[in-house]
């Protein structure tokens, strides 16, 4: 029953960041139609932050502030210039850019980061385990998960339970609209943009406890996060989060079950969820005139 138990929790744990990293993705995706595979580079730069924070000896608390400013920044940046100037392109071009960036950005860490797995020094608040029926699991993985599902419970209230947020929906329901009332809607939407690189730097700093930080995980990151918006479904946070639950105990109980196939039976579970639900586990409503 302990062992059930704490294959659970790692099953959650994964799934919570799952969620964060996917969320940054699907609010680009869904709210500004825009496709940006660099999303992954965001998540990288977190976690790599995230170990050098935590090894400075300062406040470790402030490494998750920190990850997601520096990546908000990074986003504004690139907001500017060149994603602004590709917003009305085809997703074919969208696709040829962030992917170039983030190879650039993947060479750009690997050079100044080098190339070996870092593994962060976690602080001694998150050190160590709880005994669950005397089964150890991680403390760290414990608060991965409540933080983890803590900030997308605000990420939602942000935007479907505030004014904000439905500034944001009315500009792309009807972007001329919104602006006849004497709002910026170019700010909102590059705001998105820029929570959404926050969000995977976050993520990344979070993870960073439990999957180290290295050269080829911002790919790996990107395809899971890819995986979890699509199989949830475009434009719904519902769908997100049951999303990251499916693919986060897929994945670790395939791990668990078939450790030699365990990306194969995963995907394939995943494969035969879009065949029977091609528009996603919670397919977005459309209004019908």
């Amino acid at each position: 029953m302990g062992y059930a138990i704490v294959q659970v929790l790692n099953a959650l744990s994964f799934s919570a960041l799952l969620l964060l990293t996917a969320l940054g993705l699907s609010v680009v995706l869904s709210l500004m139609n825009f496709i940006n595979l660099a999303h992954g580079s965001f998540y990288l730069l977190g976690s790599y932050i995230a170990v050098f924070w935590f090894a400075s000896g300062a406040p470790w608390w402030l490494a998750f502030p920190v990850a997601f400013l520096a990546t908000a920044l990074a986003g504004a940046l690139l907001e500017r210039f060149p994603f602004r100037g590709f917003y009305a392109r085809t997703h074919l071009m969208q696709v040829l850019l962030t992917y170039g960036l983030s190879v650039v950005f993947a060479d750009l860490m690997r050079w100044g980061f080098g190339a070996q797995i870092l593994s962060p020094e976690l602080p001694e608040p998150l050190q160590g385990v709880v005994f669950l029926l005397d089964m150890p699991f991680p403390v760290y993985r414990l608060f991965l998960i409540g933080v983890g599902f803590f900030l997308a419970g605000i990420l939602w209230v942000l935007l479907d339970r505030t004014l904000w947020g439905a500034v944001v929906r009315a500009s792309v329901a009807d972007r001329g609209m919104v602006e006849t009332l004497g709002i910026d809607t170019r700010r909102v939407l590059s705001a998105v943009l820029v929570l959404s690189a926050g969000l995977g730097g976050v993520s990344g700093a979070l993870g960073a406890g439990m999957l180290a930080a290295y050269p080829g995980l911002d790919e790996e990151v990107l395809i899971l996060a890819l995986v979890t918006v699509v199989v949830g479904g475009l434009g719904t946070f519902r769908g997100t989060v049951l999303s990251a639950l499916v693919v986060g105990f897929a994945l670790t109980f395939s791990k668990v079950w078939f450790p030699e196939f365990a990306n194969v039976v995963a995907f394939s579970a995943m494969a035969v969820l879009l065949l029977l639900r091609p528009a996603g586990l919670v397919a977005p409503r459309l209004r019908q005139v």
